[in-house]
């Protein structure tokens, strides 16, 4: 069950974020079979359905810009799993995947389209540089970050619902937790505190955002802050591995333009 972490009192948006720079939902559908370490062509659909209905929820719940694409890609996966439980016969026009079986080659194709896309970023991102690897960085680190890979949005997502559910299971197990009354937080301020810290750092564990002692709508303005300065630019967000720690790094255009200031 997917705790609600917008209960504030405030009726209004906290900040619109629009999705149109990131993934799409068989982006998500592909995320949710690795982190199940379930194979494509065997997919679970009763159980990717309520975890990908939980990531949909998680970003109507953040007030991101939820493309209708999503939910069409919901109300899909609904339909198949209801098929899976009460076989037809009849095939359905309404839909354009009628069947799990057309589900997993729709992903293959894509899978394969997404890949070679990759290969050709990765040539093009060794001919421009999109980010600096610093000659500074953390000592812990200069081990283990052999190679890094881009962490999408639904990598940021997972990150963000495991914080907020170790905040959320923490605040269970208090007995002594109470609600305090809390400044205003504003994306504005949020983006301003991680540009300044990215001014003293070369580069931010993404969970070090996140301290324990985190307010509900402290998280999701810090998320949301992080969202906006990727999708305008300003920092990448990268892993060292598939489901691994994020890092976040500011991009070459934003120390360039930061030195010229």
């Amino acid at each position: 069950m997917l705790t609600d972490i917008t209960s504030t009192p405030t009726t209004h948006p906290i900040y619109s974020v629009k999705l149109d720079g990131f993934e799409g939902p068989l982006d998500l559908l592909l995320h949710l079979i690795q982190k199940e370490e379930m194979d494509i062509y065997e997919i679970q659909i009763a159980k990717i359905t309520d975890r990908y209905l939980e990531y949909v929820n998680l970003m109507e719940q953040l007030d991101l810009d939820v493309a209708a694409e999503f939910l069409v890609m919901a109300a899909t996966l609904l339909h198949i799993k209801s098929q899976s439980i009460l076989p037809q016969t009849a095939s359905d026009s309404e839909h354009p995947i009628g069947n799990q079986e057309q589900l997993v080659q729709q992903l293959l194709e894509y899978k394969r389209y997404k890949e070679a896309a990759q290969v050709l970023d990765m040539y093009a991102e060794k001919r421009t540089s999109i980010y600096n690897r610093s000659s500074k960085l953390h000592a812990d680190l200069d081990e283990t970050r052999t190679y890094e890979i881009k962490a999408t949005l639904f990598d940021l997502l997972t990150a963000f619902k495991n914080i907020n559910d170790q905040i959320t299971q923490l605040e269970s197990d208090d007995d002594d937790y109470q609600t305090v009354e809390e400044e205003t937080i504003t994306v504005e301020d949020k983006i301003a505190y991680i540009e300044s810290q990215l001014g003293r750092e070369d580069q931010l564990l993404f969970e070090s955002l996140f301290p324990l002692s985190s307010s509900k709508i402290d998280l999701i303005v810090t998320f949301l802050a992080v969202l906006e300065l990727i999708r305008i630019g300003k920092i990448v967000t990268v892993q060292t591995g598939l489901f691994e720690s994020i890092y976040i790094i500011k991009t070459v255009d934003s120390e360039n333009s930061a030195s010229t200031a």
